[in-house]
């Protein structure tokens, strides 16, 4: 929003103020602007005529040649972006006629992409795509047809493009045959055949980079200007001076230009004829692939680090290294995402691009173990978790990234987050010891950019490592969400004192939800309010006293005033609100549902979900209305219905934990961030959101290429101050990316492991739960994976050495104490049977874990070798195809049988996992797997194991969902294919020893008994 509200901006745009003259001061202009965007929060669509005519203006000056005097790039780039916001803004205005929404979003189109604002255009598209007439007779919209082949072009939508084209050209085409195959350049044909026709020929060169086909669409336009084609259609000319304007720099901005010497041209095509289409790249984009030195495209570039904000093209940027990659490297690619939905969006953005290159993605793999040898690893990209990549080096740490080339790792800024951030941090310590694989990381919440990039490569200067622009495609407003009291509303009534409140008075107070707007830093906020969305009880007749220590029990809670806010601006696009617990994300979905229509939208979305979880499941009641919640205790079927339900546009509005804020392109208006914050003073006993969190979080409002415009609202339980808006703009020293092992709570938990150790060595296998914990498991890894390296160079616990904390510490004496833990696990390592330490680095657990599930799997390995056929009688089929495999219901009878499931439980791991534990409740994990396995349905799952609950209690269901989310689908699936794994490839085992079934914790996870 700074971008054209900032004063100096808009002085720039209208030059010189003149008293009386035809354009208003940059005041005048900055406070009408404002004012069209509180209309569109209020719904008032309505635009001005005189703040029109103005954009007009402003956009035919800009149009004047650049060596115009007094109107400069600058000049004119600026008032584009000015021009082209109004009459963004105007398109909502239904007043207009169709032929004006046709001309008004033209303009606003060619204003977007001429001032560096390019997803800006494809989202006008949006809205009056409608208006594009591929189905009547040309006749019928003649004087508008050039008007749409120009807005279907500069919104580089293919299908549509296509489908128009298509329609149009055959429709030209039977009109000269009409005419003796006489040329229509001349009649009333002429201008729009010839727009239609250079459009064409624009669309093959930014498809195929064929330089014939842009100077013939060129020479077209150009006779459209000079009257060769007619000269009739002041309208056609007026879009064939934009497109002849915009031809050059869309040439600039094309793959075919832009990728360094050396790309196959297949590399560009790939991009331009997959879905979604590239046909020109953004400024970021443009910048990255122009770099001369440390191009992350460019094959030769071994370390690279890409900052740029979100929405602006960050993703692209990523399949840009992968493809150029992959089309001039040798080895398979590996993309890492930390949060499983960012995964299936890449792959699905992959899967069409890698098709048209004859390359393929692997087969998705789940994070739990499986046996050696099962799954497949055919393909060229893997897109993988840092758990899964951990699990796949842990199971052949000498040879699992030997196929491996490049490993590209997204939202790289979670090497702040707790123990998973360790995960990933533990991961690229490996990586960097590898210089035979290229490494790439990606993040739009790095405030220290330059120390990441020197660890990253120390042999380089950082400015060649890293890549930052501070560009991004739509706009953002700012807005804090507060409960407002409507103290002159109060109705006061006598009470009773209590030993707490001795007021005799209670005040009964409407609440209302308060919105304080701030478009930009330099104007002042405005204020909206939805009234009376309820009431509150204070214990006091005074109004200055209606405050926290005197608030009586019941009235309304914050979450649903910020619901009630939420359902409210629906109206204006979809909703994200993010909320700080999975309770409070169902109890503002249902608040939000309350107050929304039931929409019939959503009704395949709610049948689907009602079939799953049950009819009486909270969720199901709201996607009624149109609205979800979101967290890690639904399915992951249910998860995936929820997000493409949003997509689709069968939901307004979703109230989520930071489950979705983690690069997930969603297409939201509105982000709500109702939770607290680092930099706040209440909520001390709550987790805090942080500010790359928040900075994550704000940018899902408003996606490039689908929403010009993004509001971001934080809430308040209290009226803010306006210095709160700050919080909107982290510093880099707030995105300062830490290393977890210099947290306070993983010194505390090394302080624990060093005075544990003193007491003696084996208590390392009683380190559970912890940062240490991981700590010394991946010590294990290192250990293992040097002893099965031929030649391995270097110290054996260089790779620990390498962590981001070795670098990062200002004190000295904290990376000796992480080292001395190290060595210490090494000790115990050297005293270790090298088979046993091998299997105990496979499991992913803490050591005293993976030394209690191979105790388990020697018990269970002992049990298969008793009821196993002799040695000698070892048959061909067996010599050919390897030893028997237990079907899948004979290795659960298997493990039932010995109370393996019992077990499992018992693990650190594991704790907390599953809730239907002793009395009254209890349900024996075994028969709970047994009936989950074989297809039966969450709902009479939920009735089974709590049999005396009401029928129309929702909690048996929200109970079973999130037991089978934590149990089933996470630890006993992931814990259970670790010890499979040990079971099956235990040395105890012989040739007919027959192999417990290597995918039951696969069917473990999905809930099915069959592949």
């Amino acid at each position: 929003m700074d971008r054209t509200l900032d004063p100096a901006v808009l002085a720039t745009a209208l030059g010189e103020y003149r008293p009386g003259g035809v354009l208003p001061s940059a005041q005048e202009l900055l406070a009408a602007i404002t004012e069209l965007e509180i209309a569109a929060f209020r719904s008032d669509q309505q635009i001005p005529d005189d703040v029109l005519a103005t954009a007009w203006l402003l956009h035919g000056l800009a149009a004047i040649e650049p060596e115009a005097p007094g109107f400069d790039p600058v000049r004119t780039r600026q008032a584009l972006a000015v021009s082209a916001h109004v009459m963004d803004l105007a398109l909502a205005d239904q007043r207009h006629s169709p032929t004006e929404r046709l001309r008004i979003a033209f303009a606003a189109q060619a204003g977007y992409r001429r001032c560096e604002q390019e997803p800006n255009a494809t989202a006008v598209y949006r809205q009056v795509k409608n208006l594009v007439d591929f189905t009547s007779s040309l006749p019928a919209h003649l004087d508008t047809l050039a008007l749409e082949a120009g807005v279907v072009f500069l919104a580089f939508d293919r299908p549509d493009l296509n489908r128009a084209l298509s329609a149009w050209r055959r429709q030209f085409a039977e009109l000269r045959t009409l005419m003796d195959d006489e040329p229509l350049a001349g009649t009333m044909y002429g201008c729009a055949e010839a727009v239609v026709e250079a459009v064409h020929f624009l669309r093959l060169f930014l498809s195929f980079g064929d330089l014939e086909r842009l100077r013939d669409a060129q020479d077209l336009l150009g006779s459209v200007l000079d009257g060769r084609a007619g000269r009739g259609d002041p309208t056609a000319r007026w879009v064939a001076a934009h497109l002849l304007g915009l031809s050059g720099e869309m040439a600039a901005s094309s793959l075919y230009t832009l990728l360094p010497q050396g790309t196959p041209d297949a590399v560009a095509r790939t991009f331009a004829m997959s879905h979604p289409p590239v046909m020109t790249l953004w400024r970021p984009q443009r910048q990255l692939l122009s770099l001369e030195r440390g191009n992350p495209v460019a094959p030769g570039t071994g370390r690279s680090l890409i900052s740029v904000p979100t929405s602006a093209g960050k993703t692209l940027m990523a399949q840009l290294v992968i493809c150029s990659h992959l089309a001039q490297r040798p080895g398979r690619v590996v993309y890492v995402s930390p949060m499983r939905s960012l995964g299936r969006e890449m792959r699905a953005a992959l899967r069409g691009r890698l098709r048209l290159m004859e390359r393929k993605l692997v087969a998705e793999q789940p994070d739990f173990p499986l046996a050696e040898g099962s799954g497949s690893l055919v393909g060229d990209v893997d897109v993988v978790t840092p758990e899964r990549l951990m699990h796949m080096i842990r199971n052949n740490p000498g040879g699992a990234l030997d196929e491996v080339s490049l490993v590209v790792v997204d939202e790289a800024h979670h090497l702040t987050q707790g123990r998973r951030g360790f995960v990933l941090e533990s991961l690229l310590a490996l990586l960097r010891t590898r210089s035979d694989v290229r490494l790439v990381l990606l993040s739009a919440a790095v405030g220290n950019r330059a120390a990441l990039a020197s660890w990253l490569d120390p042999a380089r200067p950082a400015q060649e490592v890293y890549f930052t622009d501070d560009w991004r495609g739509p706009r953002r407003l700012h807005g804090l969400m507060y409960p407002q009291l409507l103290k002159d509303q109060a109705e006061l009534t006598s009470r009773k004192p209590s030993k707490k409140r001795s007021s005799t008075t209670r005040a009964n107070v409407p609440v209302s939800t308060r919105l304080d707007v701030r478009p930009t830093a330099t104007i002042p906020t405005f204020g909206l309010t939805i009234p009376n969305v309820g009431t509150r009880a204070y214990a006091s007749p005074h109004a200055r006293q209606w405050n926290a220590a005197t608030r009586l029990t019941g009235g309304i809670p914050d979450y649903e005033v910020f619901a009630a806010g939420a359902a409210a601006l629906t109206r204006a696009g979809s909703v994200l609100m993010v909320v700080a617990s999975k309770v409070i994300a169902r109890n503002a979905a249902h608040a939000m549902a309350q107050r929304l229509a039931v929409r019939p939208e959503a009704a395949a979305l709610t049948e689907f979900l009602a079939e799953t979880l049950g009819e009486q499941h909270p969720l199901v009641e709201c996607t009624r209305h149109g609205v979800a919640f979101h967290h890690g205790d639904l399915p992951d079927d249910v998860l995936h219905a929820v997000e493409q339900g949003l997509r689709d546009g069968d939901l307004l509005a979703i109230a989520s934990t930071t489950t979705l804020t983690d690069g997930v392109n969603l297409p939201v208006r509105t982000v709500i961030v109702s939770h607290t914050l680092e930099s706040d003073t209440t909520g001390a006993n709550q987790r805090s959101l942080s500010p790359a969190e928040l900075l994550n979080a704000i940018g899902r409002a408003g996606r490039a290429g689908r929403e010009s415009e993004g509001w971001v609202i934080l809430t308040r339980p209290y009226r803010p101050r306006s210095a709160e808006f700050e919080a909107f703009t982290p510093d880099t020293e707030q995105l300062t990316v830490t290393s977890e092992l210099l947290s306070q709570e993983a010194l505390q938990a090394l302080d624990q492991a060093e005075r544990a150790l003193q007491l003696g060595l084996d208590n390392l296998f009683g380190l559970v739960g912890t940062v240490a914990a991981d700590f010394a498991a991946f010590v294990w890894l290192v250990l293992q994976t040097h002893a099965e390296t031929l030649h391995a160079p270097g110290d054996r616990l260089d790779p620990v050495r390498s962590l981001l904390a070795m670098d990062q510490a200002a004190d000295a004496s904290v990376p000796a104490r992480w080292m001395t833990l190290a060595e210490r696990v090494a000790a115990i390592y050297d005293t270790t049977d090298s088979g046993v330490a091998r299997r105990w680095a496979t499991t992913g657990t803490s050591i005293g874990s993976a030394r209690s599930l191979d105790s388990i799997a020697q018990r269970l390995a002992e049990q298969l070798v008793a009821q196993a056929a002799p040695a000698d009688t070892l048959d061909e089929l067996s010599i050919f195809f390897g030893p028997p495999e237990l079907p899948l219901e004979q290795t659960l009878n298997f493990l039932v049988e010995h109370g393996v499931f019992e077990d499992l439980l018992k693990l650190p791991e594991t704790t907390g996992c599953w809730q239907y534990t002793g009395p009254p409740n209890g349900v024996p994990i075994s028969d709970a797997i047994r009936n989950w396995i074989s297809g039966t349905s969450i709902p009479e799952l939920a009735r089974a194991w709590m049999p005396d609950s009401e029928p129309s209690d929702p909690r048996p269901l929200e109970q079973a969902v999130h037991s089978i989310s934590q149990a089933f689908e996470h630890a006993i699936s992931w814990t259970a294919g670790a010890l499979v794994n040990l079971v099956n490839t235990h040395p105890l085992l012989t040739p007919t020893t027959p192999r417990l079934f290597a995918h039951t914790a696969w069917h473990i996870r999905h809930g099915v008994d069959t592949e």
